[in-house]
């Protein structure tokens, strides 16, 4: 049976024998890997295709994600965040949203909510507002730039320790955003 020069679908051929049920059958196992297929879970989908081709898409109910085939492995492009809360130390409580973190695609530990003082006092320089929660991983220690309440100061950031601590650096302010930071696990 001949196929189409782009994509390859199988379809009979003039001088092919009238054997409408294997055309079908052969064109619809070609198109049905190249559509999103649905599995409960990586297992399902491992074992469903043993020979999976590169540009395959397959959304996996457990995690809630949705992963493609590279020409050597499954990939997620995109899940389900599972967002975890991040500890605070005693001085700070959350400033709108709750604090937490997730990890992204197993490379990022990101961040989101806002953290400010239990007290009317001000977050100072090197504070350490909390932790993120050791089943995360261990994120690569640097600074990341943050939004502060005071708009004039570039300088405000936020370190990450290996300790998984998270640390305000900057002019004092009433509150920090946590949202955005993306920190590479180590």
């Amino acid at each position: 049976m001949p196929t189409t020069a782009i994509g390859g679908a199988p379809y009979p051929a003039p001088d092919d024998a009238d054997n409408v049920p294997a055309d079908m059958q052969a064109l619809a196992e070609w198109a049905s890997t190249r559509v999103r297929m649905n599995f409960p879970d990586a297992a399902a989908r491992n074992a469903a295709i043993p020979s999976p081709t590169a540009g395959m898409l397959a959304w996996l109910d457990t995690p809630g994600a949705l992963t493609i085939r590279t020409a050597t492995a499954w990939r997620t492009i995109w899940s389900d965040l599972a967002w975890s809360d991040i500890a605070l130390q005693s001085a700070y409580e959350p400033y709108g949203t709750t604090p937490q973190a997730a990890v992204e695609n197993g490379l990022f530990i990101v961040l989101k909510g806002g953290v400010q003082r239990t007290t009317d006092a001000q977050i100072a320089t090197d504070a350490i507002l909390g932790y993120i929660p050791s089943s995360l991983g261990t994120p690569l220690s640097g600074d990341y730039p943050i939004a502060t309440q005071w708009t004039n100061d570039v300088a405000g950031r936020l370190y990450v320790g290996a300790d998984r601590r998270v640390q305000y650096i900057g002019a004092n302010t009433k509150w920090v955003s946590l949202n955005g930071v993306r920190v590479p696990l180590a």
